[in-house]
């Protein structure tokens, strides 16, 4: 079938398409399946074998390639096929799922973080992270939020049952209602202990269940409470929920495959057996440490990367927040002792958190002694100088010595409103390079730091705890597990 040209508002980074990986859903799951596909739907690893032991095939050509991952899934009205979207916008059709197009050969302003299918199965809907909306089919188009500024970003969507409107959920729990989805309450004032991940509607369409990433449930309109993870410490973080038969329970999936029913939600059995271990149980070594934070980019060229964390409460290690977003070197990775001062790579390793956090914003709720910039902070980059790769202050006005070639830390407050010191370099032991920070991103690739998005960023170091002795763990993925 010809996919239909996308009526769309404008989203999305600038990828490529390509065949999405086994990552982590996003997104509501599907209402038509038997629970037993609702755990397909959770886990694409789970959804393969199904589909693979069924016999049903892909009906999608061949996505050029790049790098992609999967994040959302929705099925067919009949339950004999589904769609799943990748983060770049690819759809891939399964089963009776027919392509009705799809952005993966368009740049994007954002990723692709949700995908809705219309009542029909004739059509659906992507969305991006920053709101904007893509409709393929008989999906029409009702509004986004690709214009506006987003204190969150987008992270699910929902459609009505009529097909004729949607509702978007961004990770702070605001909502964003479009055609008619009507507006029943959100948690955009409320201070969560996680993001929202998805967002799930009743049978009528008067109402909707907003799920975070501990499993905290946030119920609207004529959307029952039935119980939540919220209480409950998860090995893995929460990625999306399905509304049960008939609106009298859910189920909510975890990145590992883990199935927490609610109601009259059945459970029939979950994918955690098919799972790869959390990956900090898969490091060689995490030093002592209680609390690990992993950032592992797909190649030692890359300039993303995804970080992790992860803490051990004495039982074990679990991740405490979902996956987020990473921007490394803008010259990719090297090893910490091939590092030269300069040369904007990312040094390859496992490293301390420094022993004070800065920024120039005030402190966002540290548990490190924390400094609010003023003027007269540096960071010392000079390797000639005795003081080199340490924080100094001078009057404010004075040019230090070694100014030439350092940072005047309180005039980057686009990249430091808060940040953590990565202990690499430190002591020195040559010009390997210095000032590596954990930091606001920028929208650029960086000069060796790492850095978040500031909301996730802020949560990061609102959790790490010096009394866990946390480290920082970063390479690429082929060398990472050997730190």
């Amino acid at each position: 079938m010809s996919p239909s040209l996308p009526t769309a508002s404008p989203g999305g980074p600038g990828r490529t398409g390509g065949t999405p990986n086994l990552g982590f859903l996003r997104h509501d799951l599907p209402r038509h399946r038997l629970t037993t596909f609702l755990v397909a739907c959770g886990v694409l690893v789970a959804s393969l074998v199904w589909f693979a032991a069924t016999g049903i095939t892909t009906a999608a050509a061949a996505a050029p390639s790049g790098p992609s991952s999967a994040v959302a899934m929705a099925a067919t009205p009949g339950g004999g096929g589904y769609w799943v979207a990748s983060s770049t916008g690819g759809v891939y059709p399964f089963g009776d799922a027919h392509s009705y197009g799809s952005m993966s050969e368009t740049a994007l302003n954002a990723p692709v973080v949700s995908l809705a299918a219309t009542p029909s199965g004739q059509g659906y809907w992507l969305v991006a992270a920053d709101g904007g909306i893509f409709s393929f089919g008989d999906a029409a188009f009702f509004g986004s939020t690709g214009g506006l500024h987003l204190n969150a970003p987008v992270v699910g969507m929902a459609a009505t049952p009529s097909g004729d409107g949607y509702w978007l959920v961004a990770a702070d729990g605001g909502i964003f209602s479009f055609g008619d989805a009507a507006f029943r309450g959100s948690t955009g004032s409320i201070h969560l202990n996680r993001p929202m991940v998805g967002m799930a509607a009743t049978a009528s369409g008067d109402g909707y269940w907003l799920v975070a990433a501990d499993g905290g449930i946030f119920s609207y309109g004529d959307a029952t409470f039935h119980g939540s993870t919220g209480s409950i410490r998860l090995n893995e973080p929460i990625d999306g929920m399905a509304p049960g038969p008939g609106g009298g329970g859910y189920w909510l999936v975890a990145a590992d495959g883990g199935i927490f029913n609610f109601g009259t939600a059945a459970f029939d059995g979950s994918a955690t057996g098919d799972i790869n271990p959390l990956l900090v149980n898969q490091l060689a070594s995490t030093g002592g440490a209680q609390q690990v934070l992993i950032v592992d980019a797909p190649s030692a060229a890359s300039t993303t990367a995804t970080l992790t964390a992860y803490e051990n409460d004495g039982a074990g290690w679990y991740q405490v927040f979902g996956a987020m977003p990473a921007v490394d070197g803008a010259n990719g990775w090297l090893p910490g002792q091939s590092r030269a001062v300069g040369d904007d790579t990312t040094p390859e390793g496992m490293y301390a958190i420094g022993s004070t956090m800065y920024g120039t914003n005030v402190d966002p709720g540290t548990r490190f002694p924390y400094h609010q910039l003023v003027c007269g902070d540096w960071w010392d980059e000079d390797a000639a100088s005795p003081t080199y790769n340490t924080f100094q202050h001078v009057a404010c006005g004075t040019t230090p010595p070694f100014a030439d070639e350092s940072e005047a830390l309180w005039t980057e407050g686009n990249a430091y409103p808060s940040m953590a010191v990565i202990d690499y370099n430190s002591p020195p032991t040559g010009p390997l390079g210095s000032g590596i920070f954990l930091h606001a991103d920028t929208g650029s690739p960086t000069a060796g730091c790492v850095s978040l998005p500031l909301n996730d960023l802020d949560a990061v170091l609102g959790w790490l705890n010096p009394a866990l002795q946390p480290v920082i763990v970063m390479g690429p993925d082929s060398v990472i597990r050997s730190f």
